[in-house]
């Protein structure tokens, strides 16, 4: 909190610009003005450090956790290419020590450390712009490569260039056009992310339509996979469960987040009888306010700090969100799915959308009592028709197979380095 203050009373006096390599500070109304060159710690210690040829290094969602595209390419790659040296930044290493296989080794996110590692690494595999890294000084070397596995897919919210209010961030959108700018491959799950990535980042080429990695999981039983995290959730045999995924809003409004838990909680005991809970994830961002926003209630369980989840979405029964794109992966589970969007006009106001809610396969509440009503009235007939329908029009081809695709790709450049 202090911290924020300091920098809300540094904006009302100094503005802060890009221009080109250098950070830009202007005091206001005055001619005082001071440029540091942001490379110059990068250039002085990594710019001519050799890349090593077998090194691959992944973030997820600037070193949220071992999860998304980055934790099914590197399952797969353990097997392809067993030589690879595969390195991950998180935040807060000994935190995340036991989520990561052994032959993984860690650095922590923004640190010397991983500046090092990004800078001898021959592959940069990345769900997000690097953005926290180029305001560093990292540049991109001649000999390495950039695969970007971004963590959307079929998702409503507008991105990037598309988006109104992101587009206002001028400083952070230079940094994301030189990230862009350094992407060699863009790894697709469709025709409409294709489209997303040309009309909302810059320099785009080399789109390869392999499915999102991530997705693999969502095909088949996964037995194994669901036993793990009804042990780890402590969530008894028989128990089903909702899985609550509320997007992250830039404006931090909290009226997402006023659901009637136990209504919605008793909606699917009465519509598929037995008991449920509903499982609550905070985005990201939002972790650090989850223990106030998550309800204290034994129905209710805060998943928020589970490091994937793909696996959640492999264990529950069914989801809710309001914009997050998480459930265009979770359609693929052909599991019932819902949206609860308090202020729909207000978000695409201020965030902006690819196509209205009412263009998805799931029903819509502006309210508690809609929601209730829409679990009551599931019909799985119609829902299953909607989503295959739905997943035709946006040529979507994940099929369980797209870790094998990219750890082809990826093999194929650690062998054109090795020559």
């Amino acid at each position: 909190m202090k911290t924020r203050i300091i920098k809300d009373l540094i904006k009302r006096v100094v503005d802060y610009r890009i221009e080109g390599d250098y950070h830009v500070y202007t005091v206001k109304n005055t001619p005082l003005t001071i440029r540091i060159l942001m490379t110059k710690k990068y250039n002085r210690k990594w710019a001519g450090v050799a890349i090593n040829p077998r090194k691959i290094i992944f973030d997820n969602y600037m070193g949220s956790s071992y999860g998304c595209n980055g934790k099914y390419i590197t399952e797969a790659l353990f097997k392809a290419y067993p030589e690879a040296e595969i390195v991950w930044t998180v935040r807060d290493v000994a935190i995340h020590r036991d989520e990561f296989p052994s032959q993984v080794r860690l650095v922590e996110y923004l640190s010397d450390e991983a500046m090092f590692e990004y800078a001898t690494a021959a592959i940069w595999v990345c769900n997000t712009h690097l953005v926290p890294y180029l305001f560093k000084g990292l540049r991109k070397k001649e000999g390495q490569f950039f695969i970007q596995t971004w963590h959307g897919s079929l998702g409503i919210k507008k991105i990037e260039n598309n988006s109104q209010l992101i587009r206002k961030a001028q400083n952070w959108l230079k940094m994301a056009e030189l990230s862009s700018s350094y992407t060699d491959f863009w790894i697709s799950n469709s025709n409409f992310e294709t489209e997303v990535y040309k009309s909302a980042f810059w320099h785009v080429h080399d789109i390869l339509e392999y499915g999102h990695p991530r997705n693999d999981i969502l095909f088949g039983e996964n037995k194994d996979i669901k036993e793990k995290v009804r042990n780890k959730l402590s969530i008894a045999e028989g128990t089903k469960t909702v899985l609550y995924v509320p997007t992250y809003r830039e404006s931090d409004l909290t009226e997402k987040f006023e659901m009637d838990y136990q209504r919605v909680v008793h909606a699917f005991e009465e519509r598929y009888d037995g008991e449920w809970k509903l499982l609550m994830r905070m985005h990201p961002k939002m972790r650090e306010k989850a223990q106030k926003i998550v309800p204290k209630l034994t129905q209710v369980v805060d998943v928020s700090c589970y490091p994937d989840i793909q696996e959640l979405m492999v264990f529950t029964d069914a989801m809710i969100t309001d914009y997050s794109s998480c459930i265009f992966d979770f359609i693929l589970t052909y599991k019932p799915g819902f949206i609860y969007a308090v202020n729909e006009q207000g978000y695409d106001s201020e965030r902006g959308l690819y196509y209205p809610l009412s263009a998805t396969p799931f029903s819509i509440a502006h309210s508690n009592t809609e929601l209730e009503q829409n679990i009551r009235d599931f019909n799985p007939v119609e829902y299953h028709d909607k989503v295959v329908q739905f997943l035709t029009e946006k040529g979507c081809i994940d099929d369980g197979k797209a870790s094998e695709r990219v750890v082809q790709l990826i093999t194929k450049l650690f062998r054109r380095l090795e020559e």
